[in-house]
């Protein structure tokens, strides 16, 4: 009786494509709810044998998912881009301490760098042997740059693909063969901007899109292998890392690149964009970030979910209000309201 009433109802509703829209965030924020307040399994223990590989942990997201895998009691094994940055002091100081911290220098612009990283991390499991077991590699590594397309040298636009997207792979593919073997998980961190691709960010964005489309393909190929391929959207984390710390020096190479016209039609946006980013996007010491803050949270459970899940986002609530809104809203009102959320001077 109670089906019928609702089938009786049903033809009558007039479905307009503002009641989707609402019924489609509302569904979503059901689904939020349900997640956040789900009890996830139990975390395992780890030993010194547990062995985790990070790339970037100069600052930011690396640096800490490497603190807290030592402070799980695994050993670590951390790549940084030089041994000038914050990170890479406070790390090393540590692995003589511990012993179990190693840290390797490894730019993924560069091949023979990336062939290095390889050798110094297959001559410490030939070494350790079956006191080692992988249990995980993070890709992590990233870089971004603000910028008008037109705007972009070849250089910048270059050193984002190799790193964010080449890079990734290169380093990834030639240790497929020991991931396989260990059944260790594979963690690739991407971006909203993989999601809705954002004004200002187009090769950023675009490079982050083809690492979610190589990572789910990847995940579907190693899946009849106990592989599980973790995709994590971390969210806003800019004040958290130095992902943007060269903007300023960005800046000026797409100023010396243009042409006069270029600048003639520019200037004053370039001027008011490069001013808008300025405190934004400065060099930020490597530190913990604070163990209540839900990113935190998010990590741990991309790291030590014993069933990892395929996707983990951590999301600010603007984040989520806004990225669920662009999935149903039409074209044109979807392009406005990304302009208002990045919030960034207009031509």
């Amino acid at each position: 009786m109670v089906w019928k009433s609702v089938a009786s109802w049903l033809p009558l509703r007039k479905w307009t494509p503002g009641s989707i829209i609402v019924g489609g965030i509302a569904s979503a924020f059901a689904i939020k709810l349900a997640q956040h307040f789900h009890s996830r399994q139990n975390k395992r223990r780890f030993t010194e044998k547990d062995v985790v590989v990070i790339t970037g942990c100069d600052s930011g997201l690396g640096y800490n998912m490497a603190c807290i895998c030592l402070q799980a009691g695994m050993t670590v094994i951390v790549t940084c881009l030089n041994r000038q940055t914050e990170g890479y002091i406070n790390l090393n100081s540590q692995s003589g301490s511990s012993g179990r911290l190693h840290v390797i220098i490894m730019d993924l612009t560069a091949r023979k760098s990336i062939e290095d990283a390889h050798n110094e991390i297959r001559q410490y499991f030939a070494t350790a042997g079956t006191h080692a077991r992988l249990y995980a590699i993070v890709n992590n590594a990233a870089v971004m740059c603000f910028g008008e397309a037109e705007w972009l040298t070849h250089e910048l636009i270059e050193t984002q693909i190799n790193v964010n997207l080449a890079g990734t792979m290169f380093f990834t593919v030639p240790l497929l063969d020991m991931i396989r073997e260990h059944l260790a998980r594979i963690i690739v961190v991407t971006s909203h901007c993989s999601r809705q691709a954002l004004p200002g960010l187009s090769v950023y964005s675009a490079t982050k899109a083809g690492l979610r489309a190589w990572t789910n393909a990847l995940r579907m190929e190693l899946a009849p292998h106990g592989v599980p391929v973790v995709e994590f959207l971390p969210g806003s984390f800019l004040f958290h890392s130095n992902i943007c710390a060269r903007q300023m020096q960005f800046f000026e190479k797409m100023w010396q690149n243009m042409n006069d016209r270029q600048r003639i039609f520019y200037d004053d946006y370039f001027k008011r964009y490069r001013n808008y980013l300025e405190p934004l996007c400065q060099p930020r010491g490597a530190h913990i970030i604070a163990k209540n803050d839900p990113l935190v949270g998010c990590m741990q459970h991309v790291l030590f979910d014993q069933n990892a899940k395929e996707l983990y986002k951590c999301e600010p609530w603007r984040y989520w209000v806004y990225y669920n809104a662009f999935r149903f809203v039409p074209a044109l009102l979807r392009d406005k309201l990304v302009r208002k959320f990045i919030a960034m001077p207009e031509f």
